[in-house]
Order: structure tokens, then C-alpha cells, then sequence
């Protein structure tokens, strides 16, 4: 504003002295407030933009933990009616004097208790999240579904957006990768462990992946699946990892299965 009004005081003063000038100043004049204008509509839209952007980003990431926590309500409901079953079903035995079945049952029931408390013992309640939600997907499938819990994760600096992307894919990956074996064979193990210098993320199934297949599965649309929207999680996963200065490897034999193993550093 302060360099139109200069203008402005230059032009009059040409005015005053040549007044033949007159025409070509206040073309001047009329040109640069013209940019100036749209100069200053260019930057309030901009801004107007970014604004619009970073609330819909703050929606995304408000909807993301809403989600999960719903998801996490829906499995304690869940359990809890779970649980009544159980019961049941330990009282019956027990009342029919088949106490041994009965003390199975209960052991595999602690079991599988211990093993869901040590996943909402993460902490990374997304994640918790997430592991549920996959254990009744896996059931629905199924699928026999292992986790293997030997870190609490604390310390780990990855966002639970990232982390998500990461988890999510490579068991969702996992499963599509068994779901087609016979049922003896379609068993996915997921491990969360901790080194000195990496948290260590790993899925685990019996599927083979031949070595031209590693070599391609991380390219952004490949996929051994035929389908729209195939060929992107995995390509995610990739870009998440080196994202948080991460690492991830692929191996895979006909006698041992295919396995990913993702490091973070602590």
C-alpha cells in the first residue's frame, strides 16, 4: 500500500509539471493496483485453502480414533457376552462330571485372556485396537490367528496413523495369503518384540513368495491379485517405514513360509 501511494505522489507531481504524461501514469497506476488486487485475492485464497485443508486433516485424524474407539468398546461388549457363555458351558461340563474337559476348557480360556491382556497392555491403543478387530476377522475366516506380544511398545515415536498403515496392510496381506490354503494350513503369526536398537514388527504365514515376486511387491499397483484398488497397501507400508527412518525385509521358503519384518528404531 505504501508503494502506490509513492506512485501515486510520483504521478502527480508528473502531472503537475508535464501534463501530457498523464495518460500513460494513470495506466501505470491502474496496472499495478490491478496485481496488487490479485496479488492479495491469490494470498486470502491460499491461506483460505490451507486452512480448509488442515481442519479436514484434524477431521480425518479425529474420525481414525473414533473409530478405534468404538472398535475397542465393541470388543469389551463383545467379551463380556463371551464370557457368560463360558461359564456356562464350564458349568455344564462340571456339572455332567466331565471335570477334565472342563479344566481344558478353562486353561485355553486363560489363554486366550492372557494373550488379549497383554495386547490392551500396548501402548499404543490403536494398535490394541486394530489386533481385535483382526482376531474376529480371523475367526470369521477361519484363520488361526497367533500374537505374540514381547514389548509394550513404550518409547516407540511412530505415529498411530503410521503405525496402523503398517500393521493393518501386512495382516491384511498375511491373510489374504492363507485364506485360499486349505484350512490345516491357514495360520498368521504376529509379533511385536524389542532389541536394543529396534521395535520389531513381524507377520508370519505359510504362503510362499517366489524371489521375483519379493522383488516386485512393493511397486506402487503391482499385485499377485487380480481387482481394483490391489497393488497399494504394501507400496504404503514401504513408504511409511522410510518415513520413520525404518527398515522392512521379506523372506520367504516353501518349507518356512513367507515372512515381513519391520524395524523402527527406538
Amino acid at each position: 500500500m505504501f508503494f502506490l501511494l509513492v506512485i501515486c505522489s510520483i504521478c502527480f507531481h508528473n502531472f503537475l509539471d508535464k501534463p501530457e504524461v498523464i495518460a500513460t501514469d494513470l495506466f501505470l497506476i491502474i496496472v499495478i493496483i490491478l496485481v496488487f488486487i490479485i496479488v492479495s485475492v491469490f494470498i486470502y485464497l491460499a491461506r483460505n485453502m490451507f486452512l480448509i485443508a488442515k481442519q479436514g486433516k484434524i477431521l480425518d485424524i479425529q474420525n481414525f480414533y473414533i473409530e478405534h474407539l468404538n472398535e475397542l468398546v465393541r470388543v469389551i461388549r463383545t467379551q463380556r457376552h463371551d464370557f457368560v457363555n463360558h461359564f456356562q458351558v464350564v458349568y455344564a461340563l462340571m456339572k455332567t462330571g466331565k471335570g477334565e474337559k472342563a479344566q481344558q476348557y478353562i486353561e485355553d480360556l486363560c489363554r486366550h485372556v492372557r494373550i488379549t491382556g497383554e495386547i490392551l497392555q500396548l501402548n499404543v491403543s490403536e494398535l490394541s485396537a486394530l489386533l481385535l478387530a483382526k482376531e474376529d476377522l480371523a475367526v470369521d475366516r477361519k484363520i488361526l490367528f497367533k500374537i505374540i506380544v514381547d514389548s509394550n511398545l513404550d518409547g516407540l515415536s511412530v505415529k498411530p496413523l503410521d503405525l496402523i498403515t503398517v500393521a493393518g496392510n501386512l495382516l491384511d496381506n498375511a491373510f489374504e495369503a492363507v485364506e485360499e490354503l486349505p484350512l490345516e494350513k491357514r495360520n498368521v503369526v504376529f509379533k511385536i518384540s524389542e532389541t536394543p536398537k529396534f521395535f520389531v514388527f513381524q507377520t508370519i504365514n505359510p504362503g510362499y513368495l517366489p524371489k521375483e515376486m519379493r522383488e516386485k511387491i512393493f511397486q506402487l499397483g503391482f499385485s499377485s491379485k487380480k481387482g481394483n484398488g490391489r497393488g497399494i497397501g504394501l507400496a504404503s507400508v514401504k513408504s511409511v517405514v522410510e518415513k520413520n527412518s525404518g527398515k522392512i525385509i521379506v523372506s520367504s521358503s516353501k518349507d518356512k513360509g513367507t515372512k515381513f519384518t519391520v524395524l523402527f528404531p527406538v
